[in-house]
């Protein structure tokens, strides 16, 4: 197995992504005195398709600079997607999502309109939650916060209780 096929085709095995992520926490403090997340990173692109937006909190400090290591970060994700497909021999553009679009047929449309409302609840819980899971999850527990602690409390919570609404609205059961 060459390195190209094992960093970008297979998963890694759950002890080496931990190690990478709890690495990646000291490391962006060390070299960017910040911490990890991700939220910010998708308000740099909402900034770049929409610079004049009224929304007040996209026009703070925060996003005065769009191309920043946040945006590059969020390219990089993107990115890394999309090789990932490719190496592995993957479809340009699918709507596959596993049980989930094996068991829901319909078409790309519904599945493209039913993502991007995911991705808006996504976005809208960040900003509620002040931090998105990564922030909140990661760093935020790492530094004994209280209110990330709450926040990932409630994260597994609502996410487990949403899988479960999902499953039996449009699955027919939650087994």
């Amino acid at each position: 197995m060459n390195v190209l096929h094992f960093l970008f085709v297979e998963p890694w095995p759950w002890w080496l992504g931990g190690i990478a992520i709890g690495l990646l926490v000291p490391l962006m403090y060390y070299f960017l005195n910040t911490a990890l997340g991700v939220s910010t990173g998708y308000g740099n692109l909402v900034k770049l398709f929409l610079p004049h937006s009224k929304l007040k909190w996209l026009n703070t400090a925060t996003y005065t600079k769009i191309f920043n290591w946040r945006f590059y970060f969020i390219a990089g994700m993107i990115l890394g997607g999309f090789l990932s497909a490719r190496f592995s021999g993957g479809a340009l553009l699918t709507a596959e999502m596993g049980l989930f679009t094996q068991q829901v047929q319909w078409p790309f449309a519904g599945y493209a309109a039913w993502f991007l409302l995911g991705g808006v609840l996504l976005g809208f819980g960040s900003r509620v939650a002040g931090g998105c899971t990564s922030g909140h999850s990661i760093h935020g527990i790492a530094n004994l916060h209280p209110s990330s602690i709450l926040s990932t409390i409630f994260f597994l919570l609502f996410g487990t209780i949403g899988v479960a609404f999902i499953r039996m609205l449009l699955m027919g059961g939650v087994s």
